[in-house]
């Protein structure tokens, strides 16, 4: 939730910036789709050494492929797994946001053109409010009750239940003198409420408290704020993690050297990400100016 509120926050800083909403989605698609449709057919192919199927028998068999198309239109959830790989378990169990993501943005213009007819700070701050409070409402009412009702708990976690996390960043974006003089006075119960939300099982303020904690670090710590400027790295970093680190714990290296395979993922996921985000979105970003 981390990644993909930064990726939030960055994508409604540039539809401030650029207020032409023909723009922002070509920009955005650009930024989203070919790093994904790069890492979903990747990972699909190399993983063929980790399959207890036969090369043939795993490249021709309607799975893979069944894989690769449902992913590409991002509903993972209908072929998260690859035929004998990883016991059927989920090849990168993090794609599932990608969906959520795109449905934001293409919200997004109608949120901002809404806060600009509201002029003022307080009706803006109000607004922000109800979509908020309806979003965290939506994921406990549909988690609640999804099984009486008869649908899928999943609904649950699609927008607007996650409109909560974009919400707050909003509040920060449209406030950010005002919270950046009270943040220190916020950091300490942001975190307990952090901590405690997982005792309680309630995640009502969860999505603020959340917010407050990466904008205080990110504003306060200096190492931490410099990082991802001029690039951010955030999304690629999403991206490659949870398969590198499905392969490595496959190999049982956590079990054998969890020092060592610790190192090896950052390093291997870095390492990934740098060539993604200079060798292919970079050339991208050219294209698209």
């Amino acid at each position: 939730m981390c990644i993909f509120y930064t990726q939030w926050l960055l994508g409604y800083k540039e539809l401030l910036k650029n207020r032409n909403s023909k723009q922002f989605y070509i920009k955005r698609l650009f930024r989203i789709f070919p790093l994904y449709l790069i890492e979903v057919l990747g990972f699909a192919v190399l993983l063929v050494f980790f399959s207890t199927l036969g090369s043939k028998e795993y490249i021709m068999g309607s799975h893979f492929w069944k894989y690769i198309f449902w992913n590409y239109v991002t509903l993972n959830f209908l072929y998260p797994s690859l035929p004998g790989v990883f016991s059927g378990n989920a090849v990168n169990g993090a794609l599932w946001t990608i969906k959520v993501e795109l449905g934001f943005y293409l919200i997004l213009p109608l949120i901002v053109h809404v806060l600009n007819r509201l002029q003022t700070k307080r009706k803006q701050n109000v607004f922000l409010l109800v979509i908020y409070v309806f979003s965290v409402l939506w994921n406990f009412l549909l988690t609640a009750f999804a099984e009486r009702l008869g649908i899928p708990r999943q609904i649950s976690y699609q927008l607007p239940g996650f409109m909560s996390f974009f919400g707050s960043g909003m509040v920060y974006v449209y406030n950010d003198e005002e919270l950046h003089k009270i943040d220190r006075i916020l950091i300490i119960p942001s975190f307990l409420l952090f901590v405690l939300h997982y005792f309680t099982n309630t995640e009502f303020l969860l999505p603020f408290v959340l917010t407050v904690i990466v904008m205080f670090l990110g504003s306060r710590i200096r190492f931490l704020s410099e990082i991802g400027c001029p690039v951010d790295y955030s999304y690629a970093m999403y991206l490659f993690h949870f398969p590198l680190i499905t392969i490595f714990t496959s190999l049982g290296f956590f079990i054998q050297t969890p020092v060592f395979a610790i190192l090896v993922i950052i390093l291997s996921v870095l390492g990934m990400v740098f060539i993604a985000e200079k060798y292919i979105q970079q050339k991208l970003n050219l294209f698209i100016k």
